[in-house]
């Protein structure tokens, strides 16, 4: 059914290329994709869903088994941008992304891990400043990098179910990052476009105070960098232009 819905995707999104392909100038060597003192609005969005259940749970990789339990994680970010040059803009971008485990069963090696939980919930913000690179010198298909200077503060759980209640650990975390996401962006209607981005190039700092009860604390604080594409963090959007 997926196959089915993407493949339709596909299909309709290259029927509105062909439409509007003439209008939008394809060939033409003096076009642009997006000219200077345009507006943009826009959303970003990903989910992703695993369930593992069963009597026996599910083995992976040789390594883990029994393995029941779900997780999810979502995010949706909205943002606004203006171009100051042909091609060129700057804009903020705002988000929100939420992670949930639930790990019911899990053995690996010796060790049998039940009854966890994790839960994580964050906002962010960010400044951003975007290029694009127009394909076959038209105004329909182009290459995009946008680099974001970023900015996150959220919360994180790690608890079991017990007769008391919920018992573990909570923690406030705070992120600053600069990332580069190169995409692909194509115009489906004369104003709107469709695209996919992808993380390639992340680094920055990330920081977290720790409670477990009112008298024991602790902090924990990781600096990185990643230079390798984030399959996982593949994103799909719409941009509408005015």
């Amino acid at each position: 059914m997926r196959i089915r819905r993407i493949i339709l995707l596909a299909i309709l999104v290259l029927m509105s290329v062909n439409l509007f392909a003439e209008k939008r100038g394809i060939g033409n060597t003096q076009a642009v994709y997006i000219e200077k003192g345009t507006k943009s609005v826009g959303l970003s969005f990903g989910y992703d869903s695993w369930r593992a259940s069963g009597n026996d749970g599910v083995q992976l990789l040789a390594v883990l088994s029994g393995i029941r339990g779900d997780v999810s994680m979502a995010d949706v970010s909205a943002n606004a941008a203006w171009f100051f040059k042909d091609n060129l803009s700057v804009g903020v971008r705002l988000g929100y992304n939420d992670l949930r485990l639930q790990v019911d069963s899990l053995e690996f090696a010796s060790a049998e891990l039940k009854n966890r939980n994790y839960k994580k919930q964050a906002f962010n913000g960010s400044v951003t400043c975007r290029g694009y690179l127009p394909l076959f010198d038209g105004k329909v298909l182009a290459m995009f990098a946008e680099g974001r200077l970023s900015g996150q503060n959220g919360y994180v759980k790690s608890y079991e179910n017990t007769d008391r209640g919920k018992e573990g650990t909570y923690a406030d975390v705070y992120e600053l990052s600069f990332g580069l996401y190169p995409g692909v962006s194509v115009y489906v209607t004369e104003h709107v476009s469709f695209e996919v981005l992808l993380p390639l190039l992340e680094t920055g700092y990330y920081w977290q105070d720790q409670t477990a009860t009112k008298s024991d604390d602790g902090q924990m604080s990781h600096t990185f960098v990643r230079f390798k594409p984030n399959l996982v963090g593949l994103r799909m959007g719409v941009q509408y232009h005015f």
